[in-house]
């Protein structure tokens, strides 16, 4: 499959077919205690949401695409994973399957069409007879793309232009489901306006959380309102947010709102502040306080902070533009802290975990007096990372699986429990 060459998205749905039995395991591990948490737990670790979309559902394989065919074919994975969570009923065969990836990927093109007027591509041809569903798609897919890229240049337009795709995302979600008439597809034109109009004011008041604005923050500001679509009113109004700042108060972001929209800017707040060299003490009480105006708990902050440094983490080599900014041992030593500090609060649930595994305890007894084997140690820390998935913190967010070493993993789980575990 090539996703530079006409016909890639008709091979990519016979792929998601043929893995239609893991795709279920994938859904079922990603599942949250409602939907908002599932869609949360497959988007997120795709890199949508920080502007870095990087991973594509079990695509383990480097086939040397270039950035924009990773993406595309990553849109369109999120969308059929999004349907799917939404549907109606259980997708049980994986012929029932590829119809609703068909079905999906019409049902993309609509939205984009109705949505997104500036990409609009005909869906007939000039006899009234109905194009090609996917050949389609695909070029929606890049004109949209198109959009996004002509004018990445720095960290903050990336950052910024690549997180409007969670929005795309997140709208059609609510698109999938619905029945959209002329007033229903003014609705989502506006909340797709009103969600990018809150995420800039997110920003400016992150921004402007240690009093002081960034040369390349400026960048990021004067390229989104130039390039928004705002209107002129609220492109004025925006560019006072950033000449000013603004107060927690003043961002229309209510605890009532959906609980996956107040993650997203929770996340996009903590990693305009942490993408500098270093957070200061007052951008970590403006963080503490937007997270408590979220009607958040510390510990869904927790689960934030390690969601955004997880991700970095286990993409690192690909984020060249976050190397600049931020030193690895240091993001490093902050995650394994954070981290601990959430497994210490659920010692309990990680030692009933480690009850029911008799081989883990038989390993675990035998490093007590025996140097472990290469082979024993890969399988404590596949077993550990698996302990870790079932606390609250880390259900439906990506743990950085190659950062997690034996090594690390070893500070990671309370020393008691392991010590217990062992005998002693």
């Amino acid at each position: 499959m090539n996703p530079a060459k006409k016909g890639w998205l008709k091979e990519f749905l016979h792929y998601r077919k043929n893995l239609f039995e893991k795709s279920k395991e994938f859904e079922k591990t990603k599942k949250g205690q409602h939907p908002d948490q599932s869609f949360y737990g497959i988007i997120q670790p795709t890199g949508i949401m920080y502007g870095y979309p990087v991973h594509v559902y079990d695509l383990e394989v480097d086939y040397g695409w270039g950035k924009l065919d990773t993406i595309k074919v990553l849109l369109a994975d999120s969308f059929i994973n999004i349907a799917e969570l939404y549907a109606a009923s259980p997708v049980d065969t994986a012929d029932a399957f590829y119809n609703l990836m068909i079905d999906t990927m019409d049902s993309v093109n609509h939205f984009y069409n109705g949505v997104y007027p500036e990409i609009s591509t005909s869906l007939t041809n000039w006899l009234g007879q109905k194009k090609d569903v996917l050949l389609i798609t695909e070029k929606i897919l890049e004109k949209r793309l198109d959009i996004i890229f002509k004018k990445s240049s720095n960290f903050w337009t990336d950052f910024f232009n690549h997180g409007q795709l969670f929005l795309d995302i997140y709208i059609f979600g609510q698109w999938s489901h619905t029945s959209p008439d002329r007033v229903l597809l003014d609705f989502f034109k506006d909340e797709k306006e009103e969600l990018s109009y809150t995420a800039v004011k997110v920003m400016a008041a992150a921004a402007h959380a240690n009093q002081r604005v960034e040369s390349e923050e400026e960048k990021l500001f004067e390229h989104f309102i130039e390039n928004s679509g705002l209107p002129a009113e609220k492109r004025r109004v925006a560019y006072e947010y950033f000449g000013h700042g603004l107060a927690i108060q003043d961002i229309p972001v209510e605890e009532t709102d959906p609980w996956v929209i107040r993650k997203y800017f929770l996340e996009l707040a903590i990693l305009t502040v942490w993408s500098d060299k270093m957070v200061e003490d007052i951008e970590w009480d403006f963080l503490s306080n937007f997270n408590q105006s979220l009607g958040f708990s510390n510990e869904d902050f927790d689960s934030s902070m390690i969601a955004v440094e997880g991700f970095v983490l286990q993409n690192w080599q690909q984020l060249d533009s976050l190397q600049l900014k931020k030193d690895h041992q240091a993001i490093s030593q902050d995650y394994v802290g954070r981290i601990a500090r959430v497994t210490e609060k659920y010692k309990n649930r990680i030692k009933l975990e480690m009850t029911d595994d008799i081989e883990l305890i038989e390993i675990l007894r035998k490093g007590k007096v025996s140097e472990l084997t290469d082979d024993e140690k890969e399988a404590l820390r596949l077993k550990f990372i698996n302990i870790l998935k079932t606390i609250p913190s880390f259900r439906v967010i990506a743990l950085p699986k190659d950062f997690l070493s034996y090594e690390i993993l070893l500070r990671v789980i309370p020393k008691s429990v392991i010590s217990e575990m062992a005998g002693g």
